[in-house]
């Protein structure tokens, strides 16, 4: 706010020819044209002579506080706040001897003790004949209010942008990057001063990313909900290092700036793309175990088969080209014994071709050969003599088969009798 126009030393005017008027008539002469001039005036005013107020207008009585006659005769420094008198009057000097022409801000005290701000001039008159100063003042109090508040609110955005955490910059219309915080200056590798004011963010965009870039810049003024607030793009350094960056960007409400954050992503794509990789090696690897699982599949499959036809001619062997010449044995010339040997041993073919000894070889897998033997003699109702005599053992021996039989079939001590439970395995 500027201040009013220096007023011309206060005299009144004189006939050349005219007697001086006299002292109390000038005095009268100089209120007058002060009061004139001063009266409807929107700022305050007042002359100042021998360092007291002698005159005020009615407008430095409502800034101060003070009525008009209680500041009349009041020194002029006494509304000045303490810490401002000495700049204030070293301003006041500079203006009379004619080294300052702007006008000066400083405090005043009012009579209820608030303080205020006003922009002052002076200029040096005659008053009364005599010399005085001329003083005319400004209350800009709300503006100092405001521009406080100003600062305060923009000392607090610049704590926020820059600890924001994010490299952040503030674009104008033209792409020209304005403002820049300390994060930004380590992801692109240059101080502020080289961005501020002077380049386009178009710098940092990889040339395959610009144009979309662009046009995004171009329709969010149009209509911010028309380009993405967040995408990706690649981002190239002062060095030249392309990095993969994910960018955040809004307008700044009533203007034709915006604010873009950007948070460098190039290590999580890079474990992106590692992860990517190894979902395929494994989906791979994978399929080949199904592969070789389906493949394994077949040959179980087949060697089951293959074993089964091994059995089936084991056991068609033995029923055309054994079992025969044993009915032929039991018909010839034989002795008792030999005989019972011979009828053994056809029992014997027969057992290991019947569902007892598979059934039995599954349900005890450690029973020996012998035991084997015993069991199948037992089942067909041999006595322990006879079987003795037939594997040429003693009966105790028999008897001691028959112990291990039962323990292993899990019969012992029980009311079992072992050749109905050998039977029941038929």
């Amino acid at each position: 706010m500027k201040p009013s126009a220096t007023i011309p030393p206060v005299t009144a005017p004189q006939a050349q020819h005219e007697p001086v008027p006299s002292s109390p008539a000038r005095s009268r002469s100089s209120d007058h044209i002060f009061r004139t001039l001063t009266e409807k005036s929107f700022v305050g005013m007042y002359v100042a002579q021998n360092g007291l107020f002698v005159r005020v207008n009615p407008i430095t009585a409502s800034v101060s506080g003070y009525a008009i006659e209680d500041l009349e005769g009041r020194k002029a420094d006494s509304l000045i706040h303490p810490d401002d008198v000495a700049h204030v009057k070293g301003m006041a000097r500079e203006m009379l001897r004619g080294e300052r022409t702007t006008a000066h801000e400083f405090r005043i005290v009012t009579r209820a003790g608030d303080i205020r701000w006003v922009m002052e001039a002076v200029t040096p008159v005659t008053y009364s004949g005599r010399p005085a100063i001329f003083g005319h003042f400004m209350d800009i109090t709300d503006r100092k209010v405001m521009e406080e508040k100003l600062r305060e609110s923009e000392t607090l955005y610049r704590t926020i942008f820059e600890t924001t955490g994010t490299a952040t910059i503030i674009i104008e219309e033209d792409t020209t990057v304005s403002l820049v915080n300390s994060e930004f200056e380590r992801l692109y590798g240059a101080p502020k001063a080289y961005w501020e004011g002077k380049r386009s963010w178009l710098e940092f965009a990889a040339e395959k990313d610009r144009d979309r870039m662009l046009r995004y810049h171009n329709q969010r003024r149009m209509n911010p909900a028309a380009a993405p607030s967040r995408y990706e793009f690649r981002f190239v350094d002062r060095k030249g290092d392309v990095k993969d960056v994910l960018v955040t960007i809004s307008m700044i409400p009533g203007t034709r700036r915006s604010v873009s954050s950007h948070a460098d992503i190039t290590e999580l794509k890079r474990q992106e793309k590692v992860l990517i990789r190894r979902e395929r090696e494994i989906q791979a690897k994978s399929r080949n175990l199904e592969e070789m699982n389906t493949a394994l599949k077949v040959l179980l499959k087949q060697r089951e088969q293959d074993r089964h036809d091994m059995e089936e001619k084991v056991l068609a062997n033995i029923k055309h080209l054994v079992i025969p010449y044993l009915g032929k044995l039991k018909t010839g010339r034989l002795g008792e014994q030999e005989r019972s040997c011979v009828k053994i041993l056809e029992s014997n073919l027969l057992s290991i071709i019947s569902p007892f000894s598979q059934r039995l070889s599954s349900k005890v897998l450690n029973l020996t050969p012998k035991e084997l033997q015993v069991a199948n003699l037992v089942k067909e109702g041999r006595t322990s003599k006879e079987i003795g005599e037939l594997l040429d053992v003693s009966p105790a021996t028999v008897a001691l088969y028959r112990n291990r039989i039962r323990k292993k079939l899990a019969v012992t001590g029980k009311k079992v009798n072992l050749r109905t439970y050998l039977a029941s395995l038929n």
